[in-house]
């Protein structure tokens, strides 16, 4: 098969791999009908992850069809449509027993190297997926694939930021990042009953779009952000912030934005080893603080619903549809921010 292999620093592949075989009774074999190139995929592309040999199979986002079922999967048969999580989880330990699927002892992330499970990646024709039952979903009936991919990573993800950031109806959300992740999160907060949502970055393109779903755009290449937000919050700053960028500049904004008692949320994947917290600011405000990787399996249920509810549309952020054999173009087009969300086609 077809398969996108990374080999060093900006130098992917494509190249022509075995296919994947069933090793577990859990697993499952997907044709990938629809891959996409993540933020957090950039990290691996500029070198920052270690534990990647030259020829792994990179890739998370995955859409498909399944074509074998190991003797112990109960959920899915061949030819059914799924999704799945970026990450795997065994269902059964203890951490995932109380759902909290994102630590499971037998976790991993596909194509994230040997720090992370070791799996082969889904930017490929098609993709071994261990721990099926936990890991897939079905697409509802009528959902698109371009539409279904992101309730496997990004949109879910934004979307547990905000449940975990105990959101009241009604209260004002202000996002800090309106990149992929952060026009999900937007999307998200008013799904989930923000009163207002301000969306903040330094690119007007992404506020623009922001605005477009709904948001208040603060463009803070020409305005102070905590100025701004203080202004529309009457000084107090607002409810909630939801971090999604994954750098400590921005991490230390979210600090300064939120009001006291309030709660910030970082969904941001970083490639940073510490961040100085404020101890002093959190202690003084009161500040609650949720960090952590995302627990997709427990939310992809209710992100599926909201999409084919037409309650959420993640496919704004779609920039570039590409045959597989065009992600290293892909992969460029992203790292110089010349695209927002690139799709991949493994079998056009």
């Amino acid at each position: 098969m077809k398969a996108l292999t990374l080999h060093g620093v900006e130098d992917v592949r494509i190249e022509t791999v075995p296919d994947p075989s069933l090793i577990d009774p859990t697993d499952v074999i997907v044709k990938v009908t629809l891959a996409a190139i993540c933020g957090s995929d950039l990290h691996l592309y500029h070198g920052a992850i270690p534990g990647l040999l030259p020829g792994t199979v990179i890739g998370h986002e995955y859409v498909g069809e399944v074509v074998e079922v190991g003797a112990q999967v109960r959920r899915f048969r061949p030819g059914d449509r799924v999704v799945g999580s970026f990450h795997v989880a065994c269902g059964t330990c203890p951490a995932c027993l109380r759902r909290d699927f994102n630590v499971c002892v037998n976790g991993g992330t596909f194509g994230y190297g040997l720090g992370f499970g070791n799996l082969d990646g889904t930017q490929a024709q098609y993709a071994r997926i261990p721990y099926a039952d936990t890991v897939l979903r079905h697409l509802p009936a009528g959902l698109s694939d371009e539409k279904a991919l992101f309730c496997g990573d990004i949109l879910t993800t934004a979307y547990g930021a905000v449940v975990n950031s105990s959101l009241q109806p009604g209260e004002t959300v202000a996002v800090v990042g309106c990149g992929p992740v952060g026009i999900m999160a937007v999307q998200a907060a008013l799904a989930l009953g923000a009163g207002r949502v301000l969306a903040i970055d330094l690119v007007p393109e992404r506020t623009a779009l922001a605005e477009r779903l709904g948001a208040i755009p603060i463009d803070s290449s020409k305005r102070n952000p905590v100025s701004m937000v203080n202004q529309l919050t009457g000084g107090e700053g607002a409810d909630v912030v939801i971090e999604a960028v994954g750098g400590t500049r921005t991490l230390a904004l979210a600090f300064d934005l939120v009001r006291g008692g309030g709660r910030v949320s970082a969904v941001g994947i970083t490639a940073e080893e510490s961040f100085a917290y404020p101890l002093n600011i959190a202690l003084v405000k009161d500040i609650t603080f949720r960090i952590g990787v995302a627990n997709i399996p427990r939310h992809m249920d209710a992100t599926l619903a909201l999409v084919a509810g037409g309650r959420i549309d993640p496919t704004v952020v779609v920039s570039h549809r590409l045959a597989l054999e065009e992600a290293p173009l892909g992969y460029k087009l992203f790292a110089e921010r010349k695209a927002s969300k690139v799709l991949l086609l493994p079998h056009v």
